[in-house]
């Protein structure tokens, strides 16, 4: 038989420490309920975060994308603790009556549930709350073989059996109350008198019966869940004892929590992992430069459409002012993969024709892209004597997890390789579905100044400057 020897002894330390301060009390009650609601909700497979579970209850605000029945859950688990902290100071009689109204308020409205007929084929099934399962909820265990609880028609006998077995052990107890209320669980869980809900009714039920007898609510983790089961199992098989030691090593763990709060202290768990994760994700995941997708061949598709078309379009509407000053002008255009090198985009008529080149070239480029530059080239200044060159260059240069932007002047494209009058880094960037066409025209427009600077400069050199 387990020992209650640290129950006991803690629960003797608790009890020297009564009563908290107002303050006290609602902190770690808080917390209890917060944790309780998450975590036998989360046993049966509810899908909302702690966090989540936190902004709800507290908040109101609901989680994108989770199933309003998981909403509706925690609601009413939480209503029901309410109610059953209610019942507890009052110091009503436990009646199945009071276990069929808390179902109801647990559950809330009628619903349907999937389901599988006598032969196996997939059917709904109503669920209504407050009321005793009116068809078999036996269970396929993981061995293949059935688990039978309390037929319908067994089922009411066996609860009035149950209620009369606890109030008789109340009147006369022969079990520590941490036993009795082990016991209580695991004959609910064998009955599963309900159609849905036994699990948390059953965990309702146990803290009842611990918070009637002075001890604080106990938490069974989800992360327990799998230890959870198979000591229920255990118990199954003729095997007691494993799914009391899980019972108590969880008061124990409530006891001491209500303990470190009496004295003042934190009650925040170094092991709260929801809670440091929590933090982290708001100092991640609220930042701009939070990386949202990886460079891959969707996003190597796309890019052409979200960023070097508008790109593009901007340039050459910012630059037309300059094309009367030479003699002609130009697109040209590269593509450079470490498979297949540099693909050339050359001698199109106009910006729309070097756009519709640029995008079939990407579009049919089977390979991954690590660097795509455009330059516009005007040729032949329109000054006797002083006919030079200029173009402005636009190079995107992909890694994995971001791109960045140069932008440069460049001059003297007579010989083998063009020179550089002015070249600098102008945007970083996560890969995002849209970026600010704002932001483009403004580095587009600096751009163009460094190209008018550097007419301007030329001019200077001639001894013709500019009026």
């Amino acid at each position: 038989m387990p020992s209650f020897a640290e129950v006991d002894r803690l629960k003797a330390e608790l009890d020297a420490l009564r009563p908290l301060t107002p303050e006290q009390e609602a902190r770690v009650l808080q917390k209890f309920r917060l944790e309780w609601n998450y975590n036998s909700n989360a046993i049966e497979g509810n899908s909302l975060t702690l966090g989540e579970t936190r902004s709800l209850l507290l908040h109101g605000l609901t989680a994108a994308g989770k199933p309003i029945r998981d909403h509706l859950d925690i609601k009413g688990h939480n209503a029901a603790v309410f109610a059953l902290e209610d019942f507890v100071r009052d110091q009503y009689p436990l009646t199945e009556q009071f276990i069929r109204e808390m179902h109801q308020l647990l559950l809330g409205e009628p619903y349907h549930t999937p389901a599988q007929t006598a032969g196996g084929q997939p059917t709904r099934k109503l669920i209504v709350p407050g009321r005793y399962k009116t068809s078999p909820n036996n269970v396929l265990t993981a061995t293949g073989e059935m688990f039978y609880f309390a037929s319908p028609e067994e089922t009411p006998g066996r609860m009035t059996d149950l209620i009369d077995w606890y109030r008789a052990e109340e009147a006369a107890p022969t079990m520590h109350p941490v036993a009795l209320a082990a016991e209580f669980h695991y004959r609910f869980v064998r009955i599963h008198p309900f159609d849905d809900g036994n699990g948390r009714m059953s965990r309702l039920l146990m803290n009842l019966i611990l918070l009637r007898h002075g001890y604080p609510m106990t938490v069974i983790q989800a992360a327990d869940r799998n230890r959870y089961l198979a000591a229920l199992a255990e118990a199954d098989a003729g095997e007691p004892e494993p799914f009391l030691r899980f019972i108590i090593e969880n008061v124990e763990a409530g006891l001491r929590l209500m303990i470190r709060a009496a004295r003042g202290e934190s009650i925040d768990e170094p092991s709260d992992l929801d809670k440091k994760l929590a933090l982290l994700k708001k100092q991640i995941l609220t930042r701009e430069d939070t990386i949202k997708t990886l460079w891959n061949d969707e996003v190597q598709d796309d890019i052409y459409d979200s960023l070097i078309s508008v790109w593009i379009d901007d340039i050459d509407r910012q630059s037309q002012n300059f094309d009367e000053l030479f003699l002609s002008n130009g697109y040209i255009g590269a593509i450079y993969s470490v498979v297949a090198r540099t693909e050339l985009i050359e001698n199109p008529v106009n910006a729309e024709e070097f756009k519709k080149k640029m995008k079939n070239t990407i579009s049919a480029l089977n390979a991954d892209i690590e660097t795509i530059s455009f330059l516009k080239k005007w040729f032949h200044f329109r000054q006797k004597n002083n006919g030079f060159d200029v173009g402005l260059l636009v190079t995107f240069n992909f890694s994995l997890e971001s791109f960045k932007v140069t932008t440069g002047v460049l001059t003297d494209f007579t010989t083998q390789s063009s020179k550089r009058y002015w070249m600098e880094d102008v945007f970083n960037s996560i890969y995002i579905p849209n970026y600010d066409p704002s932001r483009i025209h403004e580095i587009n427009y600096q751009l163009v100044n460094k190209v008018y600077d550097f007419i301007a400069a030329k001019l200077t050199e001639a001894d013709t400057p500019p009026v």
